[in-house]
This record gives C-alpha cells, structure tokens and sequence, in this order.
C-alpha cells in the first residue's frame, strides 16, 4: 500500500512538473521583447544606420498578442526593415500581418520568404528535431497545402518593399547606399545564388547586406564571398525550447545550436566571441572575407509546439554606426 501511495505521489510529482513546465512555455511563448544592439563599422561620413529585423512570426488570424508587438515595433522608427520568412501560418493571417505592418510599409523594406510562407505547417514529433534539420522529414513534401504567399508579396511590392528572393537589388537609405543580395529558402534547396554584377561606383557610405531565412552555412559562406559584411537570417527560432540561461539544443540546419540566435561573426576563428544574444554592441572586423551575421530567434513558435522556453521571442534593433576618427 505504501508503495502504491509513494507510486502515486511520484506520477504526481511528474505530471505536475509537465504541466508547469507546459504553463511556463506557453507563457514565455507571449513574453515578446525587442533586443537592442549596435555595430560599430569603419564608415566614414555617414550617419548611423536602424535596421530593424523581423523574422518567423507563424502568424495565425487569432493571434492577437502576435500582431499587436508587430504594429508596435513603427514607434522604433527605423530606417530600414528587414523581413526574413515565415511570416504567416494560414492564409487569413495575411490581412492581419499587412494591417500590423501598415506604418513599417511606409519605411524602405527587403524580404524573403521562408517554407512557411508557401506551406501550410504540419504536425511534426518534437523530439525528430534533435535527430537534424527537419527538411530531412518526408513532411515537408510537396504534398502540404500551398499558401497565398503571392498576395503578401503583391503588398508589400506595392508599397515599395523589394523582393530579394534569387535576387539583388539597390537601395539608398539615410545616407547610405546598400547593395543587396538575396536568396530563397535553403531549407527547401530553393536557394539560387544570384549572378554578380559590376561594382556600382562610390558616391558615398556603402554596405553590402545579406538576406536569406535559414542561416545555411554554404549560404554565409557564399555572401561573404560576395563580399556581404551584415547578414541577416531566422529559422531557427533560437531553438525555441532551450536550456537557461539560453542554450539551444538545435539550430534546424546546418549551424552550430550555439548559433541558433544571436550576433556573431562569420567564418568563426579561435578568436571568435560567442553570439550576442541579449542587447550590446559590437565592432566589425576591418579584414575582406569576415561578415557580422544576425540570426533572429523570432516573433513566433512552431503552429503545432506553440511552446518556448528560456528563449523569448524577439524583433531585433541594429543600429549600425560608424566609427569616427
């Protein structure tokens, strides 16, 4: 009887565990935070550059919490915005995400887009992550349903965002000229590296600017030889269930976990600080070939595993600064 009892008291203890273990993912799932961070880079005569970084927010209609952080991230004021995928789970979220971003729509924008902007999510066991990248999964066929991605893209083309999907493009923004290169999801193998063009010619402050949603590493390689020295990724959400202090487990490519979020310099060396996580500044390396790469840990959470732990969701401010002498 006492065995029982202890039994009893034991599965108690366990299923009490998981509940709150369960209550505090859900919860930490809305405790949205915005990081602050600032580069430091060898620029002169320019003036500092905010670029604010939005990724993975697997918007569904009902996610109220989700679109309001949105629509609040216009009182940052920035400069530039930089949308890297999965921004929607089911196509009546694409209203809600165009009348959030409303304001950011008037600020100079590039996107690309992630699986989960042209797919429809589905159910996947939790625990196949930690056997690697979920792409590897029969689930992500052909056979989930399509998304009306074309009408998000068609909004915010129309506002004057510029789609860098296989693609490159140039933009002046506060002082700077800002060569781009883009590329589809490497998570899907939909990424085709953009042909080069010739050295547009200095007429002040410039900046080549990578953008892709999953952080591959043959993709940072590629733009760092391209020349890129800021780049720009999501996926991962940060491992969305990690360890404390924030320790991911998986990164859901090809990544080191310990680069699942952060900012962190690439190709990594001896020297090689661990990624930034929380807010701080860093300065950038002078050397050809070495890049600062941003990965946002996200707006949002897997549709089915609505859960996050020790890992907030998150848009990022970088302010990009440069040195004077």
């Amino acid at each position: 009887m006492r065995k029982t009892l202890a039994a009893l008291a034991a599965g108690g203890a366990v299923v009490a565990a998981g509940l709150g273990s369960a209550t505090y993912g859900l919860i930490h799932a809305h405790s949205f935070v915005l990081r602050r961070r600032s580069l430091l880079v060898p620029s002169q005569g320019a003036e500092p550059l905010r670029i604010l970084h939005i990724s993975d927010a697997h918007t569904l209609a009902r996610h109220t919490k989700r679109l309001a952080f949105l629509r609040d991230l216009a009182d940052t004021m920035p400069d530039l915005v930089i949308i890297t995928g999965d921004m929607i789970a089911e196509a009546k979220a694409i209203g809600p995400v165009l009348d959030a971003l409303d304001k950011l729509l008037d600020v100079p924008g590039v996107f690309v887009f992630g699986s989960n902007d042209y797919v429809e999510p589905t159910f996947k066991n939790p625990f196949s992550y930690l056997a690697g990248p979920s792409n590897r999964a029969a689930s992500h066929s052909a056979t989930r349903r399509p998304l009306p991605w074309r009408d998000m893209r068609a909004a915010f083309v129309e506002r004057g965002w510029v789609d860098l999907t296989n693609t490159r493009a140039s933009l002046s923004v506060g002082g700077w000229d800002l060569d781009f290169v883009g590329v589809d999801d490497p998570h899907m193998h939909l990424d085709r590296f953009p042909k080069p063009v010739p050295a547009a010619p200095e007429s002040g402050p410039r900046m080549r600017i990578g953008v892709s949603h999953a952080p591959y590493q043959h993709v940072l390689n590629h733009m760092v030889s391209d020349g890129c020295s800021l780049i720009f990724a999501g996926h991962t959400h940060g491992g969305q269930v990690c360890l404390p202090p924030n320790r991911a487990l998986v990164s859901n490519c090809d990544l080191d976990a310990s680069l699942a979020s952060g900012l962190f310099d690439w190709p990594r060396t001896p020297d090689s600080e661990p990624a930034m996580k929380g807010d701080g500044a860093a300065i950038a390396k002078e050397e050809a070939g070495a890049a600062w790469v941003q990965v946002s840990a996200g707006v949002g959470s897997a549709t089915y595993m609505p859960l996050r732990t020790f890992c907030p969701p998150e848009a990022i401010l970088l302010d990009v600064v440069p040195m004077r002498s």
